[in-house]
């Protein structure tokens, strides 16, 4: 069987109908040549009237014979001049017509949809109220840190306030020296623009250099000891993992009641 080739730019393939010319070449030779004629007879200066014809007759073959980056050269025309009279700039206008099965549809609000709304949040309120008896009790002493990390001094002066047990009568009750108490304490980190950082660690060291506390702050920015200290001077040395603040080294000293939490502030760089 033999093989016969394919040939390529199927779709732009022109006929050669007039000789070895196509509709196209043969139309650009028909126009140019004669323009270039009457242009020579019109120009009347000597040497230019020939120049003139010439270069008007000329652009015939040009345009018929003469590519330009593998296009003819009416293309090449073509797409110059569109290009020069095309805007440089152009400005996004965002027109995005709704979908077709989306279109005259009528949302109207329903106020018996918002009162339903209301009516299940209620319902919803009274249910977890009964059952809140029926939950595990949380867990005390972490409930009681949370509180004291979030309002330090008002855990305080409740714990002051707080109505001490009876004594058991009848019973002989020795009195025992109180241990020495050591101090805690706790803080909230920001920036500039009063807004607390989460996840910056805080390293607490004492006056050898030595880390006693690595802490680091919460979603809001707050921190604090869950063991206590003893009453001394350290140092905190601030980090962002991110390193997108910074901070400066810090000596407070710690006393036996900090009921005031320590406050720290990023030094931003310009």
């Amino acid at each position: 069987m033999e093989q016969h080739p394919m040939p390529r730019q199927i779709t732009t393939f022109e006929f050669k109908l007039v000789g070895f010319l196509t509709l196209k070449q043969f139309i650009y030779f028909v126009i140019f040549i004669p323009l270039g004629f009457i242009a020579y007879k019109l120009t009347p200066i000597p040497l230019l009237n020939l120049l003139v014809g010439v270069i008007v007759g000329a652009m015939g073959p040009a345009l018929a014979f003469v590519p330009v980056n593998d296009r003819p050269l009416d293309t090449w025309i073509k797409n110059l001049v569109r290009r020069l009279t095309s805007p440089t700039q152009y400005i996004y206008h965002k027109k995005n017509p709704p979908i077709y099965f989306l279109k005259n549809l009528f949302f109207v609000n329903d106020p018996h949809r918002v009162m339903s709304h209301i009516e299940s949040q209620e319902k919803l309120s009274a249910y977890l109220a009964k059952t809140k008896s029926n939950l595990p009790s949380p867990n005390r002493k972490k409930q009681s840190i949370a509180v004291l990390l979030q309002k330090p001094k008002e855990a305080l002066i409740e714990q002051k306030k707080a109505p001490q047990k009876p004594a058991i009568p009848n019973v002989v009750v020795k009195k025992i020296q109180p241990a020495p108490t050591k101090p805690f304490f706790s803080g909230i980190v920001k920036n500039h623009r009063l807004i607390p950082l989460p996840g910056v660690l805080i390293y607490v060291k004492d006056g050898q250099g030595n880390v006693v506390r690595l802490l680091k702050t919460n979603p809001h920015g707050v921190f604090g000891t869950l063991k206590p200290l003893p009453q001394s001077d350290y140092l905190f040395e601030f980090k962002d993992p991110k390193n997108t603040y910074f901070f400066d080294t810090i000596k407070l000293r710690i006393e036996e009641s900090n009921l005031k939490p320590f406050e720290f502030f990023s030094k931003e760089l310009i």
